[in-house]
């Protein structure tokens, strides 16, 4: 199921579409443009949405001229597989109309719950089962593949999306090649197999152990949250995450051996994967776009009443150790009020404000009210996730517009979340200061009623975000982190809001 998508963005994605937006992309009949979502190293990938129909669609576009043989040749390719757990090509005649000429552009399913390098990077590794279901599917379409005389050639994890069911789905044909024609140097750094990267120009085919290589890297990625490096330089898969058991070690590190003879054949490592544990569902909470983050399967709500202190346990996944980070020390050679805005900034923010983050900001975003009438914690169930939910998606609006006006949403008024909001914001809009990119999401861990309030104890989010100044030129650039804090909510007669915070020992 697909809901439109909320308002355009301001932030740094719709930005990038109207630099980038090719020629052909301006009138193409019964489709229009959303927004950019991403670049490739031969093509710019668009969410496209029918003007008439409840239906999207990602669409690709040459970065050159020179691409769009390599478009229609990749779409030539799709049109003839068919496969649950690989990217749908969408025909022109399931386009209909778009006034384009063929190669200028494709169209293809769109899969909005992110991809698997995006999923690790926000949320860490995966567990062994979560591994199986992402890594049995891939082993499986990889075999069908094959069986079609296609190897993949570039089986990485920015290359393996989700949709909302959380199924696994295969994507990009640029670098496929049938077996038989010679090997090209394409894949991604350090999921590539080694005949490959060191390019042979004798070499007259390529064999299907190559993609068994990158799915050993795939698997490896997925249980140590880090690309496998060479063979000569590579930590031992035990070390890097000692739970795991003999089996699963000598099969990941078999197939990332230099020679490909002595890697398993794709029929051993499907029967060796499906054995390593029961498959259980991957959390796609930390990588789905947001404004799909709704239609996710709906989390079980708290049973306050049978258990005082009751615990909200989610995939233990959220393992990322780097602190929650103020916003930007920017350069002593900028003087004046943006320096001290910065370091106002920055103080607030280290001394336990915990600022997580969002990408995509709408422009008006839903009120987080809640009817209190209907969760009064010592009378029934509350759901703490969806109320943090939407206080988090509501102060990353605040923050992103740089309103202050927005803070008494999500935060009691008179509180110390309301206070440091309210005058850093003020401030930040004085000396035109923004944040690109900034997004706030928490996974709850526990909560504890406490009369009219609560105690949740999250981890929180932090996705990239750019500090900038009122020129628009970036002040720094801070990587997406995660740390663990207590949260003080109060229910009012507004529904719940955030009265403080309390960063934990380790949260940085």
């Amino acid at each position: 199921m697909n809901l439109p998508p909320a308002q355009a963005s301001p932030g740094l994605s719709a930005r990038i579409a109207s630099s980038l937006l090719p020629q052909q992309l301006h009138n193409i009949g019964c489709w229009q443009v959303i927004r950019h979502l991403g670049s490739g190293s031969t093509a710019h990938v668009w969410l496209m949405q029918h003007v008439n129909e409840d239906r999207f669609a990602a669409c690709k576009t040459p970065k050159s001229d020179s691409e769009i043989a390599l478009l229609s040749q990749e779409a030539e390719l799709a049109e003839s597989l068919t496969h649950e757990n690989l990217v749908q090509y969408l025909t022109p005649a399931d386009v209909v109309e778009t006034g384009m000429q063929s190669g200028s552009a494709t169209f293809w399913e769109f899969l909005p719950s992110g991809s698997l390098s995006k999923l690790i990077a926000a949320g860490g590794r995966l567990s062994l089962a979560e591994t199986v279901t992402v890594l049995l599917p891939m082993i499986q379409v990889t075999q069908y593949l094959h069986n079609h005389q296609i190897v993949h050639g570039d089986i990485s994890p920015s290359n393996i999306l989700f949709d909302l069911n959380g199924r696994p789905v295969l994507i990009d044909f640029g670098a496929s090649r049938a077996t038989a024609l010679s090997s090209n140097v394409t894949g991604t750094p350090g999921f590539l197999a080694p005949e490959i990267e060191q390019y042979n120009p004798q070499l007259t085919g390529l064999g299907s152990e190559a993609d068994v290589y990158s799915l050993a890297a795939v698997g490896w990625f997925c249980l140590t949250g880090q690309v496998p490096g060479p063979t000569f330089s590579r930590v031992p898969l035990g070390t890097l995450n000692n739970g795991l058991a003999p089996d699963v070690i000598e099969v990941l590190e078999a197939g990332l051996s230099d020679e490909p003879v002595l890697r398993p054949k794709m029929e051993q490592l499907l029967n060796a994967v499906q054995y390593w544990a029961e498959p259980q569902p991957v959390d796609l909470f930390a990588s789905v776009d947001e404004h799909y983050e709704l239609l996710l399967p709906t989390r079980k709500p708290i049973n306050t009443k049978s258990r005082p202190k009751a615990r909200y346990r989610r995939a233990p996944r959220l393992r990322a150790q780097s602190g929650l980070k103020g916003l930007s020390d920017q350069s002593k050679r900028r003087p004046g009020r943006n320096w001290r805005m910065v370091l106002i900034i920055t103080g607030m923010l280290l001394c336990g404000a915990a600022l997580t983050t969002v990408t995509f900001v709408p422009d008006r975003l839903p009120h987080p009210s809640n009817n209190a009438a209907s969760q009064k914690a010592s009378n029934q169930d509350v759901d703490f996730q969806a109320i943090v939910d939407s206080l988090a998606r509501a102060r990353t609006g605040a923050w992103a517009t740089v309103d202050s006006s927005l803070v008494s949403d999500y935060a009691v008024e008179g509180s110390p979340v309301y206070s440091e909001d309210y005058e850093t914001l003020r401030s930040l809009a004085a000396v035109g200061n923004s944040l690109d990119g900034i997004r706030m999401r928490a996974v709850v861990e526990s909560a504890e009623v406490t009369g009219p309030g609560a105690i949740v104890t999250v981890q929180w989010q932090t996705d990239q975000y750019t500090q900038q100044d009122s020129s628009g030129a970036d002040l720094e650039t801070f990587p997406s982190n995660t740390g663990a804090i207590d949260i003080k909510l109060l229910e009012t007669d507004q529904g719940w809001k955030f009265q403080d915070f309390n960063q934990l020992h380790g949260a940085g």
